[in-house]
């Protein structure tokens, strides 16, 4: 049904989006490329991004405006960059508010929110993967254990993380695997160089 469609009650369909979210890892170059797409009635928007792993610093950002309602919407068209070399993480996105909406596109927002979004559920399964590599057997509470090291800040993120639930329990009571107290280093590391 298309928005000029009805169906047999009157009821007419007026909007439909289609959005495509795609993150891959790129090993020669240790970066992210994570690549959203947008489709509606007007607009064709497509966000691709490459991003350093692992400290998720943004090192390329492009986007095509295939289709727009109007000519003036690619003069948007790099509205992102000023976010080139930040790091991919919480509040980056409010800091598109204020003034650069009148210059900016709210589609190239959104997507790059998603593009944001979809990275930060790309990196929780790389990192099982890579952890899978060092640490043959390791389980789920290993994993997170290992997670929060170097992100804290997921902690209380989601009901599954808050303090008190059971698989919280069983993160903080399993032990970490043998030889992983090298990364809860390099966590500790990451996290005093961030602050300065």
């Amino acid at each position: 049904m298309t928005n000029a469609e009805s169906s047999g009650n009157g009821e007419r369909l007026l909007y439909n989006r289609k959005k495509d979210a795609q993150v891959s890892f790129v090993p020669e170059k240790r970066q992210f490329r994570v690549t959203v797409e947008m489709q509606d009635h007007v607009h064709h928007l497509r966000l691709t991004m490459m991003v350093k792993h692992p400290s998720l610093k943004i090192v390329e950002i492009q986007c095509e405006m295939a289709g727009v309602p109007d000519p003036v919407c690619r003069d948007a068209q790099n509205c992102l960059d000023a976010l080139i070399g930040k790091k991919v993480g919480s509040g980056l996105v409010k800091e598109l508010n204020g003034d650069w909406n009148k210059q900016g596109c709210t589609h190239l927002k959104d997507l790059f929110h998603e593009a944001c979004y979809c990275l930060t559920q790309s990196q929780d399964v790389h990192g099982k993967y890579e952890l899978a590599q060092l640490f043959p057997g390791i389980t789920e509470e290993q994993v997170y254990k290992i997670f929060f090291w170097f992100r804290p800040d997921i902690k209380n993120g989601c009901l599954r993380y808050t303090q008190d639930t059971p698989f919280m329990q069983r993160v903080r009571s399993t032990e970490a695997p043998e030889g992983a107290e090298k990364l809860k280093a390099i966590a500790k590391s990451q996290q005093q160089q961030e602050k300065q």
